[in-house]
């Protein structure tokens, strides 16, 4: 069904620039419009849907002059979004236009280049102090802390996200992500020269700010600076990143280790100097519009304490929850009321009232855009569950360090890096995102399912096999979920590119900071409720299991060398019941891998749009006017 026509606005209303679209039930003599109301497909004044915009007269919202509206797949070959049948970008929502953004040549290379070196710091960050921790924790003689050298980084940079877009409107995505990096060196020099286990942990709060900024807005900025048709091939960089940095992390820690373990923090230094260098020589966007405070008016500052707040003391309950605190004490039940209140109202605030939303409405209402960000969610948190807990199979199970556990998911790094490649060329071939949705999302419950085949025993090739089938579902979702909701989102909504973008980054954080947390919830309480039933169970003048009666089961699950010194007949019982427990974990990623599955079935048809399908939305505005 193609688009209602558009019309002039009468000159007597108060916004000259835009002109609202016709509602189909009227006459096409009579106009329909109140001053400060347009018809769009979610109106409730009409038929069927219905929204009120924003007065351009009283409203600080970068929505003034646009239309707030529902843009749904709107032409009938689901592959445009302007009558004439071309493609046209939402701008920016700072002053800017989307083409303004676009770079070629030397200025394209070093700005891709020290967005991918920026990226790759933080994603390294997230996975190289796990080789450290316990050389830390005897440091600082303070091993009940070190729990919070990852907490600390990943609770600000999962809360932070969102906020960044609003942010990055106002002040521009080169100086916001400029910022990330400073804040991000400053919080890893903190960390290297520590004399206290208080001051790293608050060098990783610090470093975890700035990994938010950079990882929202590396995402910003690589979409930003290449025109929707050649975007995948820009974005399987990103899933490079993540998959490489995941394996090196241990491996770079281990390495470094042996150094000094303040290396791990001390090598951010050099690395992110030299990529802030030529991130502010070599990338130089168009400059945002608006003075001071009209670009403070663009942040929505109630919204980002109450979402920041709520998102802290939930994550914050599920940190502590069952590792510090019981689940059943007033403590954690209060964190909970707290976390859940303080969300509710940002939700009200949100929706509501506030003139620059931090989440558009129509992100939730716009059923396209929703279900890919929540494809992307629940495979990156499928993959970010599998990948910690296949590493903590093989040292666990097989007694292999972090060199060798490192290696031993190589197959899956490399059918992940592959795949997204690959992924990248068949979409820029056929401009076809909705395919490789399916496929992943097929390949996805299947790879996790089969990795509940894995047990005690080594079987190198059925190791092999499955990673690399799990490894090419994650390589086919990872850059197919972000342009499937951009492809999707209101063009008419000035930022809602930039908006949607940082919204699933933000799912995403969500969703790998909950996907460990339930996994480890999940292997420490099944794997200890199972050796504790086990101990029940020994005969008690048994001098076979005398050893294994003198441990708990917390410190057995907590100390994987402490199992590795048993006798093997005991060692192998103990196993057993841990290998259980990391099942557990593995059915918890089959369910995220099945939820991916079900959510890619209802992203959008609509493809890529060819280089000659994309139009200038300042010459799609002056055809219509004509």
């Amino acid at each position: 069904m193609a688009l209602p026509e558009l019309v002039p606005e009468p000159t007597n209303m108060s916004d000259p620039f835009k002109s609202p679209e016709r509602n189909p039930f009227e006459s096409p003599n009579q106009n329909p419009y109140s001053k400060d109301e347009v018809w769009s497909p979610t109106s409730s004044k009409y038929p069927d849907n219905a929204t009120t915009n924003y007065s351009p007269e009283t409203s600080n919202s970068r929505f003034a002059q646009t239309p707030n509206t529902l843009a749904p797949e709107q032409t009938p070959n689901n592959n445009t979004n302007n009558n004439d049948g071309h493609y046209v970008e939402a701008d920016a929502g700072d002053g800017t236009k989307a083409h303004e953004q676009y770079l070629t040549g030397v200025p394209l290379f070093l700005t891709i280049a020290s967005c991918i070196v920026s990226l790759f710091l933080v994603a390294l960050d997230q996975t190289v102090v796990s080789t450290i921790l316990t050389k830390v924790g005897d440091k600082f003689k303070a091993f009940e802390k070190i729990g919070w050298l990852t907490s600390g980084f990943m609770l600000p940079m999962a809360c932070l996200v969102p906020s960044y877009g609003n942010i990055s409107i106002a002040f521009g995505r080169k100086w916001t992500l400029v910022a990330g990096i400073v804040i991000f060196e400053i919080g890893s020099l903190v960390s290297g020269v520590s004399n206290s286990m208080s001051l790293l942990i608050g060098g990783r709060v610090i470093q975890g700010i700035g990994g938010g900024a950079i990882q929202a807005i590396v995402m910003v900025i690589l979409t930003e600076v290449v025109p929707m048709s050649k975007r995948s091939l820009v974005f399987a960089s990103i899933s490079v990143v993540y998959s490489t940095s995941s394996v090196l992390g241990p491996i770079i820690g281990g390495g470094l280790e042996k150094i000094s373990w303040r290396w791990c923090f001390y090598i951010n230094l050099p690395i992110g100097g030299v990529a802030l260098a030529v991130l502010m020589f070599g990338f130089h966007p168009p400059k945002t519009k608006g003075n001071m405070k009209e670009k403070l008016s663009q942040i929505d500052f109630v919204g980002f304490v109450l979402l920041t707040s709520g998102l802290v003391v939930l994550l914050l309950a599920l940190t502590f929850g069952g590792v510090n605190y019981p689940w059943s004490s007033g403590s954690i039940a209060a964190l909970f009321t707290v976390g859940s209140v303080l969300l509710l109202l940002f939700v009200i605030w949100n929706f509501r009232y506030s003139d620059n939303p931090i989440i558009l409405a129509e992100f939730l209402k716009n059923w396209r855009v929703l279900m890919a960000c929540l494809a992307g969610m629940f495979n990156f948190a499928f993959f970010i569950s599998n990948l910690t807990y296949l590493a903590v199979y093989f040292q666990v199970i097989f007694n292999h360090g972090s060199l060798q556990s490192g290696i031993d998911l190589l197959p899956l790094v490399i059918s992940v890096t592959l795949a997204s490649l690959a992924n990248s060329f068949f979409i820029d071939f056929t401009k076809n995102v909705k395919i490789t949705m399916i496929v992943s999302g097929v390949l996805s419950p299947v790879g996790t399912g089969l990795i509940l085949l894995f047990g005690t025993s080594r079987q190198v090739g059925l190791n092999i096999g499955v990673l690399i089938v799990s490894g090419i579902s994650i390589g086919l979702q990872f850059q197919s979920s972000l342009l499937s909701a951009q492809l999707a989102v209101p063009k008419d909504i000035p930022g809602a590119t930039i908006l949607v973008t940082v919204f699933l980054d933000f799912l995403k954080n969500i969703a790998s900071t909950i996907a460990v947390t339930l996994s480890q919830l999940l292997y420490q309480t099944t794997g200890q409720n199972n050796i504790n039933n086990l101990l029940k169970n020994l005969p008690e003048d048994s001098q076979e299991y005398a050893d294994l009666k003198n441990y708990s089961a917390s410190s057995l699950i907590s100390n994987p060398e402490l199992v590795q010194k048993l006798p093997d007949s005991t060692r192998r019982l103990v196993l057993d019941q841990l290998m259980k427990g990391l099942k557990n974990v593995f059915y918890l990623g089959l369910a995220f891998a099945i939820c991916c599955f079900v959510t890619s079935i209802f992203t959008t048809n609509q493809k890529i749009p060819r280089s000659s399908e994309i139009k200038r939305k300042d010459e799609s505005e002056e055809e219509k006017s004509q």
